[in-house]
């Protein structure tokens, strides 16, 4: 299962309302200054979707993730859940 943590700052929030419109996604409230996305299956963001500009775009992992980073380009990018110890 992958899991992400998202630092609660306005240029980041893009990434937890999309988050919550989307079945499968579950966003928990802030806690300690971030935000916890997670999902059962693949979870994928669209940089054009969240209206992220690309220095925001490469930082999106600042906060975290639990899970691997499976294809990440300049506009598209899926994290999925692994097995492997951190």
């Amino acid at each position: 299962m992958p899991r992400l943590y998202v630092v609660d700052v306005p240029e980041f929030r893009p990434l937890v309302e999309t988050s919550r419109g989307r079945d499968g996604y579950r966003v928990s409230d802030t806690r300690k200054g971030y935000w916890l996305i997670e999902t059962d299956g693949p979870m994928t963001f669209e940089r054009k979707t969240l209206g992220m500009k690309p220095a925001l775009w490469y930082g999106m992992f600042t906060g975290g993730l639990d899970g691997e980073v499976a294809d990440w380009g300049r506009d598209t990018v899926t994290v999925i859940g692994t097995n492997r110890p951190l």
